[in-house]
């Protein structure tokens, strides 16, 4: 189970501090977060490597089993489930920790380098170390919105602040819609800082030695910037059209100043570089045991969309059952239905070589397949470029990432040989694939394939928005609290109890109907 002792010694900024509770000593606290690389003491580049150690983007165990894998998982479709009692229900402990994951690894660990880049007293401490707050900004916006995606309002802007006589502020909840504003204000504030920064070896060489996401290589933080920064344009197009489309082609129209991760070699990971680093996890089945909750794909994207169309995709993403076909598990299947099932050895399971035995499957932000998929949603809905290509080149990627996360897996004996262009070619004009009818659905639907299980979170806010592709959940009449999906997730039980007044601001919309400000279809 988790590292309980971590989870007492960090701290959830969007409660208290977890000293309140523990009474851990600040010595405890300095080994288990000023020094994630056990650097002597606590400086900017140390605690910017920490930042990204990040187990809700790792794969890993706890957040698998418990979040990722059965609730995102079901609320997607990408995992297959039981449709059995309380289906739809939130298990609050779990959803709790996500949360919770967000403030302590995340939001706490920012605000560490915000507190220490702001007590430098060196001008030219001031300017190096810039490029390192500015570009941890891009990865706390990014998942900041991931969250405001799951929940609607959360505390951010007073999260993690202390009062004048150093004591914690209970943070209030920021407007869902405005942190979003913000984001895409600050993502284009700090494009066009790492556009034009000419930064000193001396402390570029630090970033490069410190930053798990690109490695230093400041060309690579612009296309996660302007990435992410399109990405929530087209979450908030159907909400507010005219600011979106402005900012999406403002920057597809200018790709020198603004340009994006598009190609194969622009995927924006955390990526280990050992079986034994520091980013893989220690356990040899950590992450097999992660997908043992519901190990089984669903049916709808496996046996009504893959399956039909030949796609490339299946024998990295699945493996076949004891038939040897590919076969997911239907939403319509009773509890008992799924378990002879799962005896008889009917269903596919998550590849191996690609997931679960993969000690080098990295953490993944931005693949490239998405990013022409949201160029292509643009292009078909504004025009400015050809949506054919753009959709195409996605599709094209997709199955160049996933092929690649398969040929980079330390499980050796089971890896598969990309596809011929012959292959990719007759799989792009299968009549549920070709371009030209029910475009924007064939370009959800290669989001959502393209996402899988890993990036669950993306896919459940894509599916929302655009309502594609379309599911079918059949309704739970055992569940009075969630007979259908919900359409966010419920607060923790904890910001009812310790952040008392302020949730009391945001309780009316705590329930499982109220939509996301962006969710308006």
């Amino acid at each position: 189970m988790k590292n309980m002792k971590k989870l007492i010694i960090y701290i959830s900024f969007s409660l208290m501090a977890v000293v309140l509770f523990s009474g851990c000593k600040k010595s405890d606290f300095s080994e288990n977060y000023y020094n994630p690389e056990k650097a002597v003491t606590a400086d900017v580049p140390s605690l910017y490597a920490g930042l990204f150690k990040n187990e809700t983007i790792l794969p890993r165990y706890w957040n698998l089993y418990t979040f990722q894998v059965p609730v995102l998982g079901t609320y997607t479709q990408i995992a297959g489930y039981t449709n059995g009692s309380g289906v739809y229900e939130q298990p609050n402990n779990y959803t709790g920790d996500r949360w919770n994951d967000f403030y302590k690894n995340v939001m706490a660990r920012y605000r560490e380098i915000e507190k220490h880049y702001n007590a430098l007293t060196s001008a030219d401490d001031k300017e190096g170390y810039k490029l390192f707050l500015e570009t941890a900004q891009v990865f706390v916006y990014d998942q900041a919105t991931q969250i405001v995606d799951m929940w609607g309002d959360i505390p951010f802007s007073t999260a993690g602040g202390l009062n004048a006589e150093g004591k914690i502020i209970l943070p209030g909840y920021d407007n869902g819609e405005s942190l979003y504003n913000t984001a895409l204000t600050e993502l284009k504030r700090i494009s066009d800082y790492l556009a034009t920064v000419t930064p000193n070896n001396f402390y570029l060489s630090q970033l490069k030695s410190t930053d798990y996401v690109n490695s230093g290589d400041l060309l690579k933080w612009r296309k996660y910037t302007n990435s992410v920064l399109l990405r929530l344009a087209m979450r908030i197009s159907y909400k507010d059209e005219a600011k979106a489309k402005s900012i999406v082609q403002g920057l597809l129209a200018n790709p020198t100043q603004y340009p994006l991760a598009e190609d194969v070699l622009d995927k924006i990971t955390i990526q280990p570089n050992s079986p034994t680093s520091s980013l893989a996890p220690a356990d040899q089945k950590e992450i097999w045991n992660g997908f043992d909750v519901i190990p089984y794909p669903g049916a709808k994207m496996v046996n009504e969309i893959m399956v039909p169309t030949n796609d490339p995709r299946l024998p990295v993403y699945f493996t076949t059952n004891k038939n040897g076909v590919y076969n997911g598990v239907a939403n319509t299947l009773t509890e008992a239905q799924v378990a002879e099932g799962a005896t008889n050895f009917i269903f596919s399971r998550w590849d191996s070589t690609t997931f679960t035995y993969n000690h080098l499957l990295p953490g993944i932000l931005v693949t490239p397949a998405e990013v022409n998929l949201l160029k292509a949603e643009a292009f078909e809905r504004w025009g400015g470029g050809s949506a054919k290509d753009a959709y195409e080149k996605g599709i094209r990627l997709s199955i160049a990432f996933w092929y690649g996360i398969n040929n980079i897996s330390d499980r050796v004996e089971d890896k598969v040989e990309p596809p011929t262009e012959a292959a990719i070619m007759a799989y792009l004009a299968k009549p549920l694939v070709a371009y030209g009818t029910d475009n924007l659905n064939k370009i959800a639907t290669q989001k959502w394939i393209n996402f899988t299980i890993m990036q669950a979170q993306i896919a459940w806010s894509e599916i929302r928005r655009t309502k594609l592709p379309v599911l079918s959940f059949p309704n739970d009449p055992t569940s009075v609290a969630a007979p259908n999906p919900p359409t966010r997730l419920l607060y923790p039980s904890a910001e009812r109890t310790l952040n008392t007044a302020n949730y009391n601001a945001v309780k009316d919309k705590d329930n499982t109907t109220t939509k996301l400000f962006w969710d308006v279809r």
